[in-house]
């Protein structure tokens, strides 16, 4: 166009139709476009210009090798023709267009590894469904686009999911977009596959939705992965809440913290009453251990060590709770502290244990310490009032069975416990084969002995006791025994305080003036023994009619009550 209409640019970029009778008679041509025009044969020229939205695209030339005057209808018919010629072109551009269109999406579909598909909007009927359905869905395309295709893709879907299907392509059929889970069982294997489908409105230019649209993405592998971590953080919070494990994980640069639940039940604070931090930890550290801990703690940062530490720590409500610590850091490359994973237990019971065991075995030394010196001086004694060999064994035999009895007693106790007066005197007296009937007793439940007099008071009611079965009233038949008991007012120092009374009758006593049968050591043990080592007061009679012997001894601080009565 260059060559042959320099002069009519402007003119048909206007939209102006330009006309040239004698291109050789005419001024606006220099000598060189008459040339170029001479060299087509022109010699009048008839221009058409195609003005689309304010753009020249195109001009329709008309030439004559005659001198030619060109009329309007001659103009309007070749305009006609160029807006023709035009349309034809757009048209023909237009299919190659959509003809490529249609070829990069059947490319895009046949490489893409989702399903991609269009319904009718109205029937629900597949119109475009790729290659990717058979691979997913184990069905072929042609399958799955025969007959009432929609009802045949439902059919698909596992019924608890077919609900959730249904209502989001009617949320589409409305205007809208939806995105949703469910599953579909493949008829080829059987095998449940999930999906994410992801589908939209098509409208016409009217605004109706004529189409919908959507895209269909296999995402089983990354489900049942997140179904296997699901299930595997649930085992983890299983066995964290089994084990009582305070977990934590601490960002050492932002100083962000997570603690797991039963850590924020460990340091005394609800489930997420507060946010976790450094200072929320350390608030709650005892104060006679936040400085031992807290550097423990730095001391480990800085070495590359593993944090190990028991440390206590106090709760609202004022009780103390003993914790055990166990954490690792994590350093950059340069040795920087950047991470901190660790977790604690609640060691409280174990030390409560520990302490506990060690009063325990205080308390066993001394009670062997005693033990041992009363088996001493019990065989010092009965061997100084023993006859013979046979008698001594005999004797010495009988009061070991009694401390026996009595270490059966104290060995069921806890640290805590103690023995109480009516059963060590029921224990005593179940070794008198016969002669339990002749007894009574008479006094309150419950009453306990400091276990450090357990012993001594043992050896002393069965000395008593011994000299009545072989001597006294529970060696005649008209004898009687009573032991009653009490608690009366605390002595000086506010010890409570049990008086004892053992009182024999009926018993036929030796003429006066014979030697005594029996209750030597017994006697002695009473009224010496028991003042001094238990700060008891006694009194022994030997009465017309029997023993009279009565103890008043201290007993535990823990008899705050008044025990139930025999």
């Amino acid at each position: 166009m260059g060559d042959f209409a320099p002069h009519w640019l402007s003119e048909w970029r206007a939209g102006r139709t330009t006309r040239t009778t004698d291109v050789l008679a005419d001024p606006r041509f220099d000598e060189e476009r008459r040339k170029a025009y001479a060299s087509v044969s022109a010699r009048a020229a008839l221009g058409i210009p195609l003005v689309k939205e304010g753009r020249l695209v195109a001009v329709l030339g008309l030439n004559d090798s005659q001198v030619r005057h060109w009329t309007d209808a001659e103009a309007d018919l070749a305009r006609d023709v160029a807006e023709r010629t035009w349309a034809a072109v757009e048209h023909a551009r237009a299919e190659q267009a959509l003809r490529e269109s249609e070829e990069r999406l059947r490319q895009f579909g046949a490489a893409s590894q989702d399903v991609l598909w269009i319904r009718d909007s109205e029937t629900l009927q597949w119109q475009y469904l790729t290659p990717a359905f058979e691979t997913i869905y184990g069905l072929s395309r042609e399958e799955a686009l025969s007959g009432n295709n929609y009802r045949s893709w439902l059919e698909l879907v596992v019924p608890e999911d077919r609900e959730k299907a249904t209502a989001s392509i009617r949320k589409v059929r409305d205007g809208e977009h939806a995105t949703f889970e469910y599953r579909v069982r493949r008829p080829s294997d059987g095998e449940i596959r999930w999906l994410r489908n992801t589908d939209f409105p098509i409208v016409d230019a009217t605004g109706k939705v004529t189409m919908v649209g959507g895209i269909g993405q296999d995402i089983t592998l990354p489900k049942l992965a997140g179904e296997r971590i699901e299930r595997s953080e649930e085992r983890l919070r299983s066995a964290v809440e089994v084990g009582k494990l305070g977990l934590w994980d601490w960002n050492v640069r932002t100083g962000e913290i997570h603690w797991s639940d039963e850590h924020f039940r460990m340091e005394g604070y609800a489930v997420g009453e507060v946010t976790p931090s450094y200072d929320t930890w350390a608030a709650r550290i005892h104060p006679d251990d936040r400085a031992t801990t807290e550097g423990a703690l730095y001391r480990a940062m800085e070495r590359h060590e593993e944090y190990v530490r028991e440390f206590r720590v106090i709760h609202p409500d004022h009780s103390v709770h003993w914790l055990f610590g166990r954490g690792r850091f994590f350093y950059d490359d340069d040795g920087t502290p950047l991470r901190m994973i660790g977790a604690m237990t609640d060691i409280t019971e174990r030390r409560e244990w520990e302490e506990r065991q060690k009063i325990l075995v205080a308390e066993l030394q001394h009670r062997t310490r005693n033990l041992m010196g009363i088996v001493r001086s019990t065989a010092d004694r009965t061997g100084e009032a023993s006859v013979d060999l046979a008698d001594f064994r005999g004797r010495f035999a009988d009061r070991l069975d009694a401390l026996a009895r009595v270490q059966s007693l104290l060995s069921r106790l806890s640290d805590t416990d103690r023995v109480a007066f009516d059963e060590l005197m029921r224990t005593e007296l179940s070794a008198m084969d016969g002669a339990a009937d002749r007894v009574t007793l008479d006094g309150p439940n419950g009453i306990r002995l400091r276990s450090s007099m357990v012993q001594m008071l043992a050896m002393a009611f069965h000395e008593l006791a011994t000299n009545a079965v072989k001597y006294g009233a529970l060696s005649q038949s008209g004898g009687r025994l009573a032991i009653s008991w009490q608690m009366i007012e605390p002595d000086r120092r506010g010890r409570p305080r049990l008086h004892i009374d053992w009182r024999e009758s009926g018993v036929t006593m030796p003429p006066a003036g014979t030697a005594p049968q029996g209750g030597g050591q017994g006697r002695e043990l009473i009224e010496q023994a028991l003042p001094y080592q238990l700060d008891a007061k006694t009194r022994f009679e030997l009465g017309p009619d029997g023993v009279h012997c009565t103890i008043t001894v201290p007993v535990s601080a823990s008899n705050v009550t008044e025990p139930a009565h025999v």
